[in-house]
């Protein structure tokens, strides 16, 4: 199953991954970006837009000010909650089983779980990957995101090979 270039990983679902996951993705990927746009601009202005056309041109500019306050802070409060949703979610998933081992291969990724299940993914199957302090986060064409965790690497030089394969398989994002 495994071969010279292939890299063992052993890991458990940590809180701490799924919230450095979601913060590299608000940033990093194009369904985070455009979550930030809609709860931190655009819906934020549905307020101001309905001001405007209820009273025209005597439109208070003090109480427009107030309206798009309001919405944007409407609109974080919103982007916290969903967040918060998603991290739950991801966590109640990934913690399902106690122990992960991920291989790394030139073919994909194989992630055998403790009962005695795997999961196979291709190259192909992914957009590309990012890299915080802590993890590599992998980008599914399906938006869905996966991570493998740093500190599960059995000896330093694993992180490097790691970074490798992803390098010649896969379109570094950011």
């Amino acid at each position: 199953m495994t071969d010279d270039r292939a890299v063992e990983l052993y890991y458990t679902a940590e809180r701490r991954d799924v919230r450095e996951v979601l913060r590299r993705r608000a940033v990093r990927a194009p369904g985070g970006r455009k979550q930030l746009l809609l709860y931190l601009v655009l819906l934020p202005l549905v307020p101001a837009a309905l001001i405007v056309l209820q009273r025209g041109r005597e439109t208070d500019p003090a109480g427009l000010a107030f309206a798009v306050g309001v919405g944007v802070l409407c609109g974080a409060l919103g982007l916290l909650l969903d967040r918060w949703r998603v991290a739950r979610r991801m966590y109640a998933w990934a913690s399902e089983h106690p122990e992960y081992r991920c291989v790394v291969t030139e073919l994909g990724t194989s992630n055998h779980r403790p009962d005695g299940t795997a999961v196979t993914y291709r190259w192909a199957q992914y957009t590309g990957w990012t890299e915080t302090r802590n993890l590599f986060v992998l980008v599914f064409y399906t938006g869905d995101i996966g991570w493998l965790p740093k500190r599960a690497a059995l000896v330093p030089a694993d992180i490097d090979r790691i970074r490798s394969v992803l390098d010649r398989n896969l379109t570094r994002i950011g």
